[in-house]
């Protein structure tokens, strides 16, 4: 009887009390030194402008009168001294960026209304130049997509949303604005959520494999959602505590019987 009783509680703290192997955490863990990996090109996943977006646009010539008729926001925040900081947070992008409206058209001073709804970032810049050429000689144009954000969520250090003011990110760099993952997370299923016109669709990434840069998903778009999954251990451990209790109790328990049985 005491024999049975110690294989019990033996088999159930083995079970319980296995440890995590540190390599579950390791990013790539299957690409090799100097290893050449195949991935998918930026253009492939490049954001296709909706109503709702909202745009920087800065038009700009050598004579500062006109600059200040084309760009009067910007010429404002210049001159109070803080030039771009205003863009770059989401009030300053609501109140001095530019948001295509309803019917796909964005309305410049000046300029008018220009229709850039469904066009790739990479193409607007020329749509508004050959409309800015028409009014200006050697007009310098640059536009800037500013509410390329995305949500991170689950083990992740610190959650929450992230704006993005490169032309590209990556689920990696995602996780990396969010102070990387906790000792909880299973790297192996990191879901990105992303709205199309059918519907919302989810991609589970395994980043320890060198295949996510083969994955639509790898680039992420405005908006997408980066969940990191927990893993399997993580319920034992929130309750250690408990566990430990309880194996204790059990000692004792075993202790009298082993007493009482002799």
């Amino acid at each position: 009887m005491k024999t049975f009783l110690r294989l019990i509680m033996l088999a159930l703290l083995v079970s319980l009390f296995s440890c995590r192997s540190s390599k579950e955490l390791i990013y790539l863990n299957d690409s090799a030194n100097g290893e050449k990996i195949a991935g998918l090109p930026v253009q492939v996943t490049e954001h296709i402008l909706k109503p709702g977006d909202i745009l920087y646009v800065s038009i700009k010539s050598m004579n500062p009168e006109v600059n200040t008729l084309f760009n009067p926001e910007t010429n404002m925040e210049v001159n109070s001294g803080q030039g771009y900081q205003r863009f770059t947070t989401p009030s300053g992008a609501y109140l001095y960026g530019f948001e295509i409206a309803p019917d796909g058209n964005i309305n410049l001073p000046m300029l008018g209304k220009i229709l850039v709804n469904e066009l790739p970032l990479s193409q607007v810049e020329s749509v508004v130049q050959k409309r800015a050429d028409e009014f200006l000689r050697d007009a310098l144009v640059k536009v800037k997509l500013l509410n390329f954000k995305v949500t991170v969520l689950g083990e992740v250090k610190a959650p929450g949303e992230y704006y993005n003011y490169n032309n590209s990110l990556t689920v990696l760099q995602a996780i990396a604005m969010a102070n990387g993952n906790t000792d909880y997370a299973s790297i192996k299923r990191v879901m990105v959520v992303r709205s199309t016109t059918d519907g919302n669709k989810s991609f589970m990434l395994d980043l320890s494999s060198k295949g996510i840069f083969q994955s639509e998903a790898f680039y992420l778009h405005p908006n997408d959602y980066v969940i990191v999954q927990p893993d399997k251990y993580k319920n034992f451990q929130l309750n250690s505590q408990a566990y430990s209790l309880f194996f204790s109790s059990l000692s004792v328990l075993l202790a009298v019987l082993g007493f009482v049985l002799k």
